[in-house]
């Protein structure tokens, strides 16, 4: 169970206490909320860590990586640009503030929401982002300093703390809307056009090869990286393993075919070529795509992602890594 691995954390909290010989408690403890597992044991999670906790939050990226993996064999799971208003997505927002306000964590642990992942697009965060403090967050995730000062102010325009107080009052989320799978339905007929999969499949192989690229290449693990329509978004391991677990699953289902998803890459592998052509240290993938190893890299993420444990993409990004800085001493 999840607050098994909650309870190892505690554990080996309470040894290196024990070791430098600090007053028991005194280390404290974040609980991310970011795989199904940890959401439906949540309660569980946080009464383990009573007397450490010091924060709990939602992290839609991560969960939404982990969903599209938990749910593989199931079914083709519904577009990126849908998953955000499936109703599991709603459940597990309400259901962490639900659960934290249940435990006692007002006034004592912070609640929190995820990340705005468009670094730029600073005016739109600071309209959009205090819609968090209104579902009950005392703190979220941001992508820059800047970023930060900016969101401080939504703390200065309402007080969290009389939004729980109504927040607890409702009718908590349940654990069947968590589990509510995020599938296509049986009919055909009603999945996306042909235009609107190409546009989905384009979006996801762009994304993964925008990121692979510079992490095999450059070492740099989190980066704004630009999208389809060159709008810089905030990458990390976590939209990756949402790009390549949607890759996986609609291949393994038959929305698309691993013959069309390889033309993608190759075609998107040529646009990301053309994005990072201002850095002089940059090693195009595109044309040769089977010497590249960014290339390999990403497209094995795709091809071994129903295999990989929950979907993770460590285990490749590193072995390549290695593989490319054994390369460049060559």
């Amino acid at each position: 169970a999840e607050y098994g691995e909650v309870q190892a954390t505690c554990d080996l909290l309470s040894a290196v206490e024990k070791a430098l010989k600090m007053p028991a408690n005194t280390l404290k403890l974040g609980i991310m909320d970011e795989e199904r597992r940890t959401t439906v044991s949540l309660p569980q999670c946080i009464g383990v860590a009573r007397d450490r906790v010091a924060f709990i939050n939602t992290g839609f990226l991560d969960r939404t990586g982990d969903e599209i993996h938990t749910s593989m064999e199931a079914g083709a799971v519904v577009p990126r640009s849908t998953m955000k208003s499936a109703g599991w997505k709603t459940a597990y927002e309400r259901w962490n503030v639900d659960c934290g306000l249940a435990c006692g964590l007002k006034g004592r642990a912070q609640i929190g929401k995820g990340m705005w992942a468009q670094p730029d697009a600073m005016a739109a965060m600071l309209e959009a982002k205090i819609g968090h403090l209104k579902e009950g967050a005392t703190c979220a995730w941001v992508p820059s300093p800047t970023a930060a000062t900016l969101h401080a102010l939504h703390y200065h325009e309402m007080s969290v703390f009389e939004c729980q107080d109504e927040l607890a009052k409702r009718t908590p989320a349940t654990l069947e809307q968590l589990v509510e799978l995020p599938l296509l339905s049986d009919d055909k007929a009603t999945w996306p056009s042909a235009a609107e999969i190409e546009r989905e499949v384009d979006t996801n192989a762009q994304g993964t090869l925008g990121y692979v690229t510079r992490w095999i290449q450059f070492g740099v693990g989190c980066s704004k990286v630009p999208n389809l329509d060159n709008v810089g978004l905030m990458e990390d391991r976590a939209t990756l393993r949402i790009a390549c677990q949607y890759l996986c699953n609609w291949i393994h289902h038959g929305v698309v075919s691993e013959e069309q998803v390889r033309k993608s890459f190759e075609k998107m592998a040529a646009v990301v070529d053309k994005q990072n052509a201002g850095d002089p240290k940059y090693q195009p993938m595109a044309p040769d795509f089977e010497k590249s190893i960014p290339f390999q890299a990403a497209w094995e993420l795709v091809t071994t992602g129903r295999a990989e444990p929950n979907g993770y993409t460590e285990t490749v990004l590193h072995k390549k890594r290695r593989e490319f800085k054994a390369q460049a001493k060559n």
